[in-house]
């Protein structure tokens, strides 16, 4: 009795893995404008959340959580940390920012990332009004303005 109960035990769990193991869904873009696009209108829709550090969202997030967060539901995994950002992709000329593409600034110590709606704009989340859209030309910005950099 014993063995039929382990034998059902074992058929019990190679079962339930098969379903734990099942693929991911997977997102197909035609082009990378459609991933900067998606990228886009994903972060736009999280505008109000609020801050938290640490935060990775969807209910609130902190700079390098809400980048991580965005490009994930684009289908684009990247480090958590704005460090490892830093270190991926490659830096680029502020005349060949594209939609989508990161942007790091350096305050006081910390680094602060965004991601770039247009050449001038970029979607956040600030400390102290959580994420929102602002200008990088903006005295507080373009002073700390450390680099644009692209992933995609």
């Amino acid at each position: 009795m014993r063995v039929v109960s382990i034998r059902i035990l074992v058929v019990f769990l190679l079962m339930s893995s098969l379903f734990c193991c099942a693929p991911k869904k997977v997102k197909i873009y035609e082009s990378i404008s459609d991933i900067r696009s998606n990228i886009i209108q994903s972060s736009a829709s999280f505008v109000g959340r609020p801050y938290r550090s640490g935060a990775k969202g969807p209910d609130a997030f902190d700079c390098s959580g809400f980048v991580y967060y965005v490009f994930k539901q684009s289908g684009v995994v990247l480090p958590i940390t704005a460090e490892g950002l830093l270190r991926m992709g490659y830096q680029i000329p502020r005349d060949s920012v594209q939609p989508g593409d990161l942007v790091f600034f350096k305050i006081s110590k910390d680094l602060h990332i965004g991601i770039m709606l247009n050449t001038r704009e970029f979607i956040h989340s600030s400390k102290s009004r959580g994420v929102t859209v602002d200008d990088v030309d903006s005295s507080y910005w373009k002073r700390n303005l450390l680099s644009y950099r692209t992933v995609l």
